[in-house]
């Protein structure tokens, strides 16, 4: 099965391990991650992100994914000797996608 990310108007898509471009760095590497669904203060933080109804039931959000362009650099950890990034328990996705922000508005 083919997972979309969820949020509105991304079209990523996981794809097989054969069928991925190689990253030039495990940063670069596009991830998806499960909605925090033991966490209700940041999963309701989450569906609002997603522009989704938070009194949905926690049984449909499980098939869910966000990818890893909407949350900010900060929102990761790996671990040493790990090429895998983990979401720090703090991670909320952010409102734009990183590459439609210019170097300008990030300064103001």
């Amino acid at each position: 099965m083919v997972r979309m990310c969820a949020f509105p108007g991304c079209f990523n898509r996981q794809k097989a391990v054969r069928l991925r471009p190689r990253p030039l760095s495990p940063e670069e590497r596009l991830t998806f991650h499960r909605f925090p669904l033991n966490d209700p203060q940041r999963l309701r933080l989450w569906l609002l992100a997603v522009r989704r109804d938070t009194g949905l039931p926690v049984q449909s959000l499980d098939v869910l994914r966000l990818c890893s362009q909407h949350f900010s650099r900060d929102d990761f950890r790996s671990d040493k000797g790990s090429v895998r990034r983990y979401l720090k328990s703090t991670a909320v996705p952010v409102w734009f996608f990183k590459t439609e922000v210019c170097e300008d508005q990030l300064t103001e």
